[in-house]
């Protein structure tokens, strides 16, 4: 199969080409299954002006491969029919050389007699293929066992007609609804991040089942690169599913048992298409797919768990099958096993640059006299795609000075690390701005309280420090007891600006530390007066605790020693409230 965007991006005329056995089914089964399209809003291919003949026409040939989806209803005589089986081998072709979907159906015979040309329908194929030549009938052989061990329906395990019809209508819609015909020719570096894939996913290894995973930071567009690869490769597989968004699909009221059958649930629905459906244990995924060969994407993977839940193990699934998971987080990849991962990573200057530009100008390149401004908000978007689409979207057609306020306003917040709080104040009416900006406030009141409550602990602790002597030893207690609330008081202090600004501990040489999400985790997280801040109560808590252990022993100690960090302290939550506060700069844009 071709591992290109073309297939995606391909315009089709028809949606549907139907092979069939007309005195079969033209009358009875295929119009109906037509009426039911047409109502659907799906456009059949009709052969009614076509001369048929044995041999298959050009029209035809053609038609086969302006078609998105091939639906092949073999039925009894089927393979009666030369020109059944040469549309058949033409169907097969397109399925590998331009990712065409085919939709068997096995009207009135079973797959197997399909594969292994037995019972009737085998019996007419061997008619059919008295006189010809052995290479013609291997072909025909061929194109039947690959057919036949495509997934699709059997009518015989149906009740009636009118329900295959309407299930074989949905998927169809499903089918086309997934297709990603257009929308992505704006993704500046698309080919090169699905040939890094292909090079992942050794699609031609069909005795090997594998786990990959996509990794990076919010927005890089993980889940687009999933999109296209779901469209462009699913048609080798024998079902398909793309499960988006999981880490906010648990219910936090269950437990993990039940969280896990939950996504059980919710995956096995979606692959086999049959809704709100209900299992009884945490084997079913393994039972129902592990002789199929599968796509499943599992998008925004947030915790092992859920990837436990889904795919615990290859042999869950089918040999050949692919399992892509999308995640922020490497590491959660690295403890399920998961060898084969492909991070994203930021695009160059000049992608950049372009990916901007066709969302804030729509096209490549910057309008006159805007260059210099484009650049600078570029850099200050740190590259992230999302961000530079949305950005340039808002600005589109924008006035400079307009651009000029939406640079400084960038300005003050990416300091932060945060650029999802300026655009929401951009897309938000005045009324959520002004929600945004009275919740942001009372963020730093609460940080501001924190502060100075860790200030008078210090100072607490320096009192009672000063204070203390062999003579009054319960003072020195004190003292060691607000060196500890004044150290518990900072570190909270650092983890509330941690989880707000989504940062994560890395063991990173040389630094082990926290890190921004931007760059991928690559930027120290902390500024220089939060680093300060806390080694000066650790400083006041080693002092006070060699205090301590002085007037344990009956000796007075260097007391006047636990004074100097007082001092830096002050500094320091002096040099804090004079920080701008840019959490609260949220005037309109």
């Amino acid at each position: 199969m071709i591992f290109s965007s073309s297939s995606s991006s391909r315009n089709w005329r028809y949606h549907i080409f139907p092979s069939f056995r007309g005195p079969d089914v033209r009358k009875t089964f295929l119009s109906h299954l037509r009426k039911q399209f047409s109502y659907n809003g799906i456009t059949m291919f009709d052969d009614k002006e076509i001369e048929r003949s044995q041999t298959i026409a050009p029209a035809l040939i053609q038609a086969i491969r302006e078609s998105r989806i091939s639906i092949v209803v073999l039925s009894k005589n089927y393979a009666t029919s030369n020109l059944c089986l040469n549309e058949l081998v033409e169907i097969l072709k397109c399925r590998e050389e331009l990712g065409q979907i085919v939709m068997p159906i096995f009207y009135g015979v079973f797959a197997s007699d399909v594969r292994k040309q037995t019972g009737d329908f085998g019996d007419g194929f061997k008619v059919t293929c008295l006189g010809k030549t052995e290479e013609e009938r291997q072909i025909w052989i061929r194109a039947l066992y690959d057919v036949g061990k495509i997934v699709g329906e059997e009518l015989l395990t149906w009740d009636n007609e009118a329900d295959l019809i309407e299930k074989i209508a949905r998927d169809v819609s499903n089918k086309l609804n997934t297709t990603i015909s257009r929308g992505f020719e704006d993704m500046v570096g698309l080919e090169a991040h699905l040939e890094k894939m292909q090079s992942l996913l050794h699609l031609d290894n069909v005795d090997e089942t594998m786990i990959v995973g996509i990794c990076g930071p919010a927005g890089i567009g993980k889940s687009t690169i999933a999109r296209v690869l779901h469209s462009q490769i699913s048609s080798s597989f024998q079902l398909t599913c793309f499960m988006e968004n999981i880490s906010g699909r648990s219910n936090s009221g269950l437990d993990e048992y039940g969280l896990k059958m939950q996504l059980q649930e919710q995956l096995l629905s979606k692959i086999l298409n049959q809704n709100d459906m209900k299992i009884y244990h945490l084997g079913a995924i393994e039972e129902r797919l592990c002789n199929l060969k599968v796509l499943i994407i599992l998008d925004d993977v947030g915790d092992l768990k859920q990837l436990e839940a889904l795919a615990r193990e290859t042999n869950w699934f089918g040999l050949g099958s692919r399992i892509i998971v999308t995640t922020e987080d490497q590491e959660l990849l690295r403890k399920h096993g998961i060898g084969n991962t492909y991070h994203v990573d930021f695009p160059s200057s000049e992608e950049a640059l372009k990916i901007f530009c066709i969302h804030a100008f729509k096209q490549s390149y910057p309008h006159n006299g805007f260059k210099e401004l484009a650049e600078s908000i570029v850099d200050l978007c740190d590259n992230l795609p999302l961000s530079l689409r949305m950005v340039g979207s808002f600005l589109r057609g924008k006035k400079e000075e307009e651009w000029v306020k939406v640079m400084r306003k960038l300005e003050t917040i990416i300091d932060y690390g945060d650029i999802e709080q300026v655009l929401r104040a951009a897309f938000e009416p005045s009324s959520s701005k002004k929600r945004i900006r009275k919740s942001k406030s009372r963020c730093f009141t609460e940080m501001a309280i924190l502060v100075v409550i860790n200030l008078l602990s210090e100072i607490a602790s320096v009192v009672a420090d000063q204070l203390s002597s062999i003579h009054k030893p319960y003072f020195a207690r004190i003292s060691l007891g607000m060196s500890i609330l004044s150290v518990v008081f900072s570190i909270l202090d650092l983890t509330y600006k941690i989880r707000d600004h989504k940062a994560r501990f890395r063991c990173k040489w040389p630094i082990p530390w926290f890190y921004h999400p931007s760059r991928g985790y690559n930027r120290i997280f902390g500024s220089f007066t939060d680093t300060v801040l806390l080694f000066c109560v650790v400083g006041g808590l080693i002092v006070s605790t060699i205090n301590y252990s002085f007037i344990e022993r009956r000796r007075d100690g260097p007391i006047k020693v636990s004074i100097w960090p007082l001092f830096f302290a002050i500094g320091m939550v002096g040099s804090k409230f004079m920080e701008k506060p840019t959490i609260l700069k949220y005037n309109s844009l």
